[in-house]
């Protein structure tokens, strides 16, 4: 894979984090809750729970692979990028191994061309 394809190849997996991010927000607000019937209640609420977590798992992957990206393409400083609050630091092993990874994807394209 050339440098460019991966670089087309995460931006559009980032378009389909997003796309589900997006969806996920929509359906946790109230305003589109308003049609449970109580026998409904119980299973929604686990599933309303799942989806919570999933939605938020979702923007925690966005966000370092979007840090990762960033950095190793356009060599942007993390700073740059963005400024956290306090305690909300992304995980720098999750950045090195989403590098890791595209490197990798890099490197065997540079070998088999050889």
């Amino acid at each position: 894979m050339t440098y460019k394809d991966l670089k087309n190849k995460i931006k559009e997996e980032q378009k389909i984090l997003a796309l589900q991010i997006r969806r996920g927000k929509f359906l946790r607000k109230p305003d589109n809750r308003t049609n449970i019937t109580k026998d409904d209640k119980k299973l929604f609420y686990s599933t309303y729970g799942f989806m919570c977590w999933k939605v938020e798992h979702l923007s925690w992957d966005y966000r370092h692979k979007h840090i990762a990206f960033c950095n190793m393409f356009y060599n942007t400083p993390y700073e740059k990028i963005e400024s956290p609050k306090k305690n909300n630091h992304p995980d720098k092993k999750r950045l090195e191994l989403h590098k890791k990874e595209w490197e990798g994807d890099l490197d065997e394209t540079l070998h088999n061309s050889a």
